[in-house]
């Protein structure tokens, strides 16, 4: 199954949608790409509209302002930040964040880590906007996912550690929570959005098609970035 395509013509995303045997529960998944042209923002909002949950990765922004803010700041070309460029709050859909975050007071270290993590995500997000360029993001397919997973696993301290905790962790984290939604609402007619990263679909898939029993019904591919949106992001650079 592949969830992300590069060539020539540009970035695509496979938003693919998966029905189960016995189950009217469906799961529509959602690869993104986090650097991208407003278009494809759109389009996947348009069609996580009609889910009636949306698990998503992240937080919501208003327990972000760093990042909100940095998300707002405009590159040198077409291309738009998720943060800015998707508001899933806006939707009127449900959304279930990987994060669970609520507003009630909380003690003086508490917010101090929620701050320090917002300024590293608005960091994060400001190094993404002048240094990542689309064009270096392979194409994304199930069985080289695992092989380099495997492969992570098996390298030096530093790669075990990115994928144990970017890869692994996350994985096992969301699957529990698809698995729990399954368990709790395999009975109703609802489909179920999965906005997140693509690196993580590879195992979404396996964990729902694998385990649960899910097959692939569809895919419709949404175009992230065309090739002359991409090629503006180094004129800059080239210009310096």
């Amino acid at each position: 199954m592949q969830f992300i395509e590069s060539s020539i013509v540009g970035l695509r995303s496979a938003v693919t949608t998966l029905r189960h045997r016995t189950s009217p529960l469906r799961f529509v998944l959602f690869p993104m790409v986090h650097v991208a042209e407003q278009q494809f923002y759109d389009d996947v909002a348009a069609r996580a509209r009609l889910c009636q949950l949306i698990v998503a990765e992240g937080i919501p922004s208003e327990f972000a302002p760093a990042q909100e803010w940095m998300a707002q700041r405009h590159r040198w070309d077409r291309l738009v930040d998720q943060v800015a460029g998707l508001r899933l709050e806006s939707l009127g859909v449900p959304v279930r964040w990987e994060e669970t975050l609520d507003d009630q007071p909380k003690s003086l270290r508490e917010q101090l880590k929620s701050r320090v993590i917002d300024a590293a995500g608005a960091a994060t997000i400001g190094l993404s906007r002048k240094f990542i360029d689309p064009r270096t993001i392979g194409s994304v397919e199930q069985a080289e996912a695992y092989d380099e997973s495997a492969e992570n696993l098996t390298g030096g301290w530093f790669d075990r550690m990115l994928e144990y905790n970017i890869k692994t962790v996350r994985d096992a984290r969301l699957a529990c929570t698809l698995d729990e939604i399954y368990h709790n609402r395999a009975a109703e007619s609802v489909r179920v959005g999965v906005v997140f990263g693509a690196g993580h679909m590879p195992a979404v898939a396996a964990d729902l098609c694998g385990r649960l029993g899910y097959i692939a019904v569809s895919s419709e591919w949404l175009t992230v970035a065309h090739a002359s949106s991409l090629d503006s992001c180094l004129r800059p650079c080239s210009a310096k």
